[in-house]
């Protein structure tokens, strides 16, 4: 019984397979027959419609049926030259829809690259139906290719308000209200594109630029952080961020950001001479100026006029070939005020120096205050270490005499890594106040 059991189950089994396979087999000849069917009605529908035309050009039911058919299988030319015939009839014809055939022409226009008559007949569309979608859709395309981003706006605005899902319309009204510095509402926009497309990497680079507009910038590095390793946009996003994180003083992670940006291939040369200049720079503020120095010299060699590239060699080249001097300029603060307290200690030869004082102002330059006593004369002398290669000039010279006449300092010594200006050197004349600029600074260095 048992047997019987299974053995009839097994033959309802069997049974079952073979029909699905017939229904398969059946199904797929009749799509087969129909996609025949469809094809040689559309070849039929062709061969009348061409057939009626050379009779009469004017037949408007022929016309129709070609530019419809043109249309649907994108072959813009050929529906261009249809619909441009049904809009020179629509006077005379009633029965041609006046808004369709004019909206086709300029769709097929657009797509033929003829964008005076494109916009012509996408404006008189306008004009018949002015909430259509399609039309405010496409003018607003046509005046974004343009960058003619406030009109293109306007017209995705309505497009928006009758399509409120549609993606690409979102997409293209987030860009053009970015574009007019409007980034809150395009920021709405642009995330509601990424509702629908969370992938849209386009999208999310221009939500990040809006969020670092509005000083999000969080919101922002975290996207840019994203996008970095994009085979399109991920250099361009890699210097966003390390921007970002080199303003934040997060100087490791500006490096990695830099870092992954210049391993890009076909990065573009603007992008990819900046990656360098400012990975440069973050090695400049670690004091890894030997790094610097070797990315300012590949740039001077790509594009000699970039920045000030040339002269950030020519002032930093001589400044790697003496350690002191690099801690002075780049040093950390603890190491530039050791190297400063040497330095005044020194100073003056065959002088007892004792440093009483000393004071950070704003990691820009360090007051020592110090008692000496040389075989002529003994006084209290303020010097001040300024970390500068630029030109220094009166006023810092002016703040240091009269810090000097606050702490009883009858002398002052200001030491730069630059130069003074001709005004700082005639202040200084007729007031006891010795003033070492690069050179000197050197040779002192030196010495150490």
């Amino acid at each position: 019984m048992n047997v019987l059991f299974y053995v009839l189950i097994g033959i309802a089994a069997v049974g079952l397979l073979i029909i699905a396979l017939v229904l398969l087999i059946s199904r797929d000849r009749t799509k087969d027959s129909r996609g025949r069917s469809r094809r040689r009605d559309r070849d039929l529908v062709v061969r009348e419609a061409t057939r009626r035309l050379v009779q009469d050009p004017r037949d408007v039911p022929a016309l129709q049926d070609l530019a419809e058919i043109a249309f649907e299988e994108q072959d813009f030319p050929n529906a261009y030259k249809h619909y441009r015939s049904l809009v020179s009839l629509c006077g005379a014809n009633p029965e041609i829809d006046e808004f369709e055939v004019t909206l086709r022409l300029g769709q097929s226009a657009l797509k033929i690259k003829k964008p005076v008559e494109a916009h012509r007949h996408l404006s008189v569309a306008r004009s018949l139906r002015p909430d259509e979608f399609e039309v405010n859709f496409n003018l607003g395309l046509m005046e974004y290719l343009q960058k003619n981003h406030e009109k293109s706006a306007e017209y995705f605005r309505i497009a928006h308000s009758q399509r409120p899902d549609d993606v690409a319309t979102n997409r293209y009204l987030g860009h053009s209200l970015y574009s007019q510095q409007a980034y809150s509402d395009g920021t709405e926009v642009l995330q509601r594109v990424l509702d629908f497309e969370p992938e849209d990497k386009k999208a999310q680079f221009l939500l990040a630029k809006s969020y670092h507009a509005m000083k999000q910038n969080d919101l922002a590095l975290q996207i840019f952080t994203r996008l970095r390793t994009d085979a399109d946009i991920g250099a361009i996003s890699a210097l966003h961020a390390g921007t970002l994180n080199t303003n934040a003083k997060r100087f490791d992670t500006a490096i990695e950001d830099f870092d992954i940006g210049l391993r890009h291939e076909n990065i573009k040369q603007a992008v990819f001479l900046e990656l360098k200049y400012r990975l440069a720079e973050v090695y400049l503020k670690t004091g890894e100026l030997s790094g610097a120095l070797r990315l300012w010299k590949e740039i001077n060699t790509l594009q000699p006029n970039y920045k000030e590239v040339g002269a950030k060699i020519a002032q930093f080249q001589e400044v790697n070939t003496n350690r002191f001097m690099q801690t002075f300029l780049m040093g950390a603060s603890s190491e530039f005020i050791t190297l400063c307290r040497r330095i005044a200690a020194r100073y003056y030869a065959n002088a007892h120096t004792k440093l009483t004082n000393i004071s950070l102002r704003k990691g820009e330059y360090a007051d020592i205050l110090a008692n000496v006593r040389t075989p002529q004369w003994e006084d209290q002398v303020l010097f001040r270490f300024v970390r500068s290669q630029g030109a220094v000039g009166e006023l810092l010279l002016r703040d240091l005499y009269i810090r000097a006449k606050e702490v009883r300092a009858p002398r002052a010594v200001c030491v730069i890594g630059g130069s003074f200006t001709e005004q700082a050197r005639e202040f200084v004349e007729a007031r006891m106040i010795d003033v070492v600029e690069k050179d000197q600074l050197f040779k002192m260095l030196k010495k150490l």
